[in-house]
């Protein structure tokens, strides 16, 4: 079964009945704790110095259920490589604007179509570039902290800063039950203020909810075994923030990065950080 989703850019409140009304096969309304489909979702599109982005994220309507799905047929974006970013682990719930795809200089009204199969059953949301679908990520337009911008993020305290969901990418290697040292170095324009004495729990950073300051999250985004963080959500001190990861097995991972300081209709602000990792077998 293969669906054309064709819920774009929607808020969870209106997710499952615009979806519903739009494919009726597949009950996209019904949770469980395993066994459902995991939806592709298009955020919308975006220009940053010069490329035109479109912005995805997804809908694991599992419960509990952790869904693996490794590039190829069955996650893939096209035109062009099947692997443009997109993540292959797919944790509960909804995970907003987690990759973004920039489109060929050349052609820039490409549009795009992410085809995901997840337990047997197949959806694809293709990226319009029509003027509905024009998001802000870059500065907030509107809400209760116009001018509001995306934290600045760096993998290295010498290398070029990266702003807003289409990322930056680093990369490193690991050995088997050894804690990797992951250093990011990250400043903010202060919008919106941090609550006093407050700091935001896991809860809402995975969802991107919420105004709440500057806050990190660390989260696996592909790879085939466990990774342990220390601190999955470390606090940032004098524009820095450490953390560590334990992998299980070896073989190849991505580690995704959320810096957030607000989730607005607009789509306003994160960055995206992703750290590619060679995990070695342990010594024998």
């Amino acid at each position: 079964l293969t669906v054309i989703f064709g819920a774009i850019g929607v808020l969870p409140s209106t997710l499952a009945v615009d979806v519903r009304a739009q494919v009726p096969a597949v009950k996209l309304d019904v949770r469980a704790a395993k066994g459902l489909v995991v939806s592709p979702v298009y955020e919308g599109w975006y220009e940053a110095n010069g490329t035109t982005y479109a912005l995805f994220s997804y809908y694991n309507r599992n419960v509990e259920e952790i869904v693996d799905v490794p590039i190829g047929p069955n996650n893939s974006v096209a035109p062009g490589p099947p692997d443009q970013g997109q993540p292959t682990r797919f944790f509960p719930g909804i995970a907003y604007g987690v990759f973004a795809v920039a489109l060929p200089k050349d052609q820039p009204k490409t549009e795009v179509t992410w085809t995901l199969t997840a337990n047997g059953q197949t959806l694809s949301i293709p990226a319009s570039l029509g003027p509905l679908y024009l998001i802000s990520p870059q500065r907030e337009t509107g809400s209760a902290y116009p001018g509001n911008t995306p934290p600045v993020l760096r993998f290295d305290p010498a290398a070029a800063p990266s702003q807003g969901p289409h990322g930056i990418v680093a990369t490193r290697t690991a050995t088997v039950s050894r804690p990797l040292m992951l250093d990011v170095w990250v400043t903010d324009d202060g919008l919106p203020p941090p609550r006093p004495g407050t700091r935001a729990p896991v809860s809402v950073v995975s969802q991107h909810l919420g105004s709440w300051g500057l806050v990190l999250r660390w989260q696996v985004y592909r790879g085939s075994g466990a990774v342990r963080f220390s601190d999955q959500t470390p606090e940032v001190e004098r524009g820095q923030a450490r953390t560590t990861a334990t992998f299980s097995e070896p073989g190849e991972y991505m580690l995704y990065l959320l810096a957030i300081d607000s989730r607005t209709p607009t789509r306003c602000c994160w960055t995206n950080g992703y750290v590619k990792v060679r995990v070695e077998g342990g010594a024998q």
